[in-house]
């Protein structure tokens, strides 16, 4: 009788084992990574905007496109903007309203560069040169920037962005396309 009970302890210690071994197999190969993305990052500006982009109160206004390539909403209120590198004094975008100021994931959202604060929390205090400058978006703690660029020269109603077939080049687009993927 003990041999028939040692042998079936073994077998059960065996199987329990082994459920165990392929269930952990099953986790592994059901789990996917995601890519968490790079975050907010620019993707298109225009710094000289006569007829082409209407922002909605009718204004031509300078604009600059962020894009959220993370998989998580990001909110843009309380972090800072500006157009100078090194800006002791920085454009806070309030906080005020999240509905306003997130951006879902894989989503666009324009920042309006009119010193028209009136017209809501994404029109900034910054406005864009023509003859070029920066565009610099810092956290929360105005301390860490998020993305920046530095263009020279514009061209009237031509915006500039990322490349689609390269995401680190930016190139000039002569139909801007604000609030879409860039083409």
């Amino acid at each position: 009788m003990k041999k028939y009970i040692s042998f079936f302890t073994c077998i059960l210690l065996f199987s329990c084992s082994s459920e165990s071994t392929n269930d952990e197999d099953m986790n592994e190969e059901t789990i996917v990574e995601e890519d968490p993305g790079m975050g907010l990052i620019i993707n298109e500006f225009l710094a000289s905007n006569d007829t082409c982009c209407a922002d909605p109160s009718g204004d031509y206004d300078d604009w600059v496109e962020l894009y959220n390539d993370s998989n998580e909403a990001i909110d843009l209120g309380g972090m800072y903007f500006t157009d100078t590198i090194g800006d002791d004094d920085p454009y806070q975008i309030p906080d005020t309203d999240p509905s306003l100021t997130t951006v879902q994931p894989k989503g666009y959202i324009l920042i309006w560069c009119d010193d028209d604060q009136e017209q809501g929390p994404l029109h900034v205090s910054n406005k864009l040169s023509k003859g070029g400058e920066s565009i610099v978006l810092i956290s929360q703690d105005n301390q860490t920037i998020i993305d920046s660029l530095s263009f020279t020269e514009q061209t009237t109603d031509v915006s500039m962005g990322r490349d689609p077939n390269n995401v680190n080049e930016f190139i000039f687009f002569e139909n801007p396309t604000p609030g879409l993927p860039n083409n």
